[in-house]
């Protein structure tokens, strides 16, 4: 197995002023699945439409249990006959395949986690320009994922353009690395836990995972929920939330300032939002997805909250092992 790629961090970087960066996504994973049941196992399972999947497509999509709550959210796509994949957080990938397996049990597939694939996001001025001197073609909006004999590349287009590899061999990476040294700055995965902050992606870990349908994190915005195919686990009370308008959560981006010569422990996965009430009570109204510290003073945090809760607001966060208290107004 390889050892998985990180590259040395710094600070994340807004979109909108992010040069040229090589983002090492070593808090994410690719797992394989292949045989002649895959098609069909997936699309029993997952939210969104598997069976009517582009092959020049990748889709989000969600695993639920049976209630509806979502064990986690992923990339899935086709790579060869009979063989698919996706692509999700590592620290949640061995809940999430056990949790598939008990429903595979009379399927003809095989699911196998690929420690050996190095993922690295590319992002920033320029992204397109400077992988097309590597690759004769690029995926886009059309044809979002692109298959070449070592690399499979996925486009995003939010917050900005960036793109996913997924490299088979250690040698295309330092190819890669060699011919981009003196255009390109480096940084591990939370840059791309900010862009995606940004675009609105949830980022589900093991704590927070089983909380949420995916509605409450905007999982029918990026059309990973199928409302039309058939039954999938927890399809029934996804459907019932759609269609009654049960969803009162929804997913938000908290926008901070901090002092960055204060030692600030940073909002964690799973603590509580809370509203301030009549100017002197507080009242628990969200939890927190995920957090980030930007360009040192700055602080985002992903967070779902009530829908109930009125603009302006006073918020604040209570991080559940230091019982720091760091205010925000919506």
């Amino acid at each position: 197995m390889f050892p998985r790629v990180a590259f040395l961090g710094q600070y994340p970087v807004p979109s909108k002023d992010l040069p040229l960066t090589f983002i090492s996504l070593e808090e994410w994973t690719l797992v394989r699945l292949h045989g002649p049941d895959v098609i069909q196992c997936l699309h029993n399972q997952f939210t969104c439409d598997i069976q009517n999947l582009n092959k020049h497509k990748y889709s989000f999509a969600a695993h639920c249990n049976p209630k509806g709550k979502m064990i986690s959210n992923l990339y899935v796509f086709h790579l060869k006959n009979q063989e698919m994949a996706f692509i999700e957080r590592l620290n949640i990938c061995k809940k999430q395949i056990e949790e598939m397996k008990k429903y595979m049990v009379f399927s003809n597939v095989t699911v196998i986690p690929d420690y050996n694939a190095i993922l690295i996001g590319i992002a920033g001025t320029n992204a397109r320009n400077h992988l097309s001197m590597f690759f004769s073609v690029l995926p886009n909006k059309t044809h979002t994922i692109i298959h070449t004999q070592d690399v499979t590349l996925l486009y995003l287009s939010s917050p900005s353009e960036r793109f996913l590899l997924i490299i088979n061999k250690k040698s295309v990476l330092d190819y890669l690395l060699n011919e981009s040294q003196s255009q390109i700055q480096f940084n591990d995965s939370r840059q791309w836990v900010s862009l995606d902050m940004e675009a609105g992606y949830p980022i589900i870990e093991p704590i927070t995972s089983e909380l949420f349908i995916p509605q409450a994190v905007n999982m029918d915005i990026l059309d990973g929920i199928s409302f039309n195919k058939g039954c999938y686990i927890g399809q029934e009370s996804i459907a019932r939330i759609k269609y009654r308008g049960y969803n009162k959560q929804t997913l938000y981006r908290l926008n901070g300032v901090m002092d960055y010569k204060k030692n600030y422990n940073l909002p964690a996965a799973g603590d509580q939002v809370e509203l301030k009430i009549n100017n002197q009570h507080w009242k628990n109204v969200g939890i927190v997805l995920q957090s980030c510290q930007i360009k040192k003073d700055n602080i985002w945090v992903q967070v779902v909250l009530n829908r109930s809760i009125l603009e302006p607001s006073e918020l604040r966060i209570t991080n559940t092992q230091t019982h720091d208290n760091l205010m925000f107004y919506y």
